[in-house]
């Protein structure tokens, strides 16, 4: 992939005289890429940012997964002009260079950074393949991925004046890590910390960092399990769809994590270790 190159020691920057992301700011038909193409929750959410604006969609996962022809359909079926699909094994580190570039055949106006894995919690921080094989996912592909996506983004903004917008998807699990998921908690800390700095590297460049932290999710994901204020993938679609209107750089689904986090995440371990969860 070749670099974009920046002026250096000039203080300008590919945004420079652009507004900072915010409402409406940067709303655009750039194609809509989906890092987790299969994804329940990333497909919820394109399908409604393509209620609103019609665009191409680019799904980046293993061409032979077998979900992929059902969400092939289901962006074609919310309005997608076209779609295509870029195989990818996000564990394949050295390949995640090849497939931004290809992403970025045409321009981009938002990336949705939605793989992860839950993992066996119990087998996890016993395993230790099993815990990195949830680091690799989780933590360290999404660095590289939203690394590389972040660069071509700032590259598009010099090139051509179009800015695009990532959207990450965390959980409200990596705000304070639980005894009952701490190695998924902790992969997504890392990651969340990740594209928090993100968001405020790329503010001068006019490019923004949505992040999302859903609560438990009903999705291939999760099947089978029951968990108290769980949403479908398509209430976090409908939230993140809202957010990113608003120019928000936040949001937790529900709503009601905001207040509940806000006193967990202060709670003092003497007490927070006696919660059922």
């Amino acid at each position: 992939m070749r670099r974009p190159r920046f002026p250096q020691g000039t203080g300008r920057n590919p945004g420079a005289g652009r507004p900072e992301p915010g409402r409406g700011a940067d709303r655009d038909d750039g194609a809509l890429v989906v890092f987790g193409g299969t994804s329940d929750i990333g497909l919820a959410i394109a399908a409604e940012l393509l209620a609103s604006a019609p665009r191409p969609v680019v799904l980046v996962c293993r061409a032979g997964a077998p979900r992929l022809p059902a969400a092939r359909r289901a962006m074609l079926d919310a309005g997608a002009t076209r779609v295509r699909v870029i195989d990818l094994d996000v564990t394949d580190l050295g390949a995640h260079e090849r497939a931004v570039d290809e992403a970025f055949a045409d321009p981009v106006g938002r990336v949705i950074v939605a793989f992860g894995v839950l993992g066996d919690q119990e087998r996890a921080w016993q395993d230790a393949d099993a815990a990195v094989n949830v680091f690799t996912v989780n933590t360290t592909a999404a660095v590289s991925i939203g690394v590389l996506v972040a660069q071509r983004l700032r590259g598009q903004v010099w090139a051509t004046g179009r800015r695009g917008r990532i959207i990450a998807i965390s959980s409200v699990a990596a705000e304070r890590v639980r005894r009952s998921n701490f190695v998924y908690g902790a992969s997504k800390a890392g990651m969340d910390g990740f594209f928090t700095g993100l968001r405020e590297a790329l503010r001068p460049d006019g490019i923004g960092v949505l992040l999302v932290r859903p609560g438990f999710v009903r999705s291939a994901m999760t099947a089978g399990r029951r968990v108290a204020l769980a949403v479908d993938p398509e209430q976090v679609g409908r939230a993140v769809a809202r957010a990113d209107e608003a120019g928000r750089e936040l949001v937790r689904v529900p709503a009601v994590f905001g207040p509940l986090m806000a006193v967990f995440t202060v709670l003092p371990s003497s007490l927070a270790r006696r919660l059922p969860w």
